[in-house]
């Protein structure tokens, strides 16, 4: 049986919004929370892998140098504070914000629907 479009995007809506509850209730660094980001991760990736999410894409081009650009900043950054004990890593940085379960709740929406934009990303076409 084959769900409608609808379903499954309301189906989707509702487990991203179960997953953020869970991340906003539980606390930071939880189980509860790693759980649950875990298990929506491991669905997005699996649907990613399934569909071939992105196999079909135009390439990014120059477009993406100023992505490139703000990785190897992160990348840096992170790299910095492990040889530095005084400098804060993003995940020190973030944390005053994510603190509020309101705030966390959404952040954790906001990765979901990155993953799932990701996913709904040109797909090859079937022969048929």
């Amino acid at each position: 049986m084959l769900c409608s479009r609808s379903a499954r995007r309301l189906t989707c809506a509702a487990s991203a919004v179960c997953c953020a509850a869970a991340v906003a209730v539980a606390g930071e660094l939880s189980t509860g929370a790693l759980l649950a980001v875990s298990a929506a991760g491991a669905v997005i990736t699996a649907a990613a892998l399934a569909r071939r999410a992105g196999a079909a894409a135009a390439p990014v081009g120059r477009r993406g140098l100023p992505w490139l650009g703000w990785l190897a900043a992160a990348v840096a950054w992170e790299l910095a504070t492990l040889a530095d004990d005084d400098l804060p890593a993003l995940s020190d940085l973030a944390d005053p914000v994510l603190a509020s379960p309101v705030l966390r709740g959404g952040a954790t929406l906001a990765w979901l629907a990155a993953g799932a934009w990701l996913v709904t990303r040109a797909c090859p076409r079937r022969p048929g």
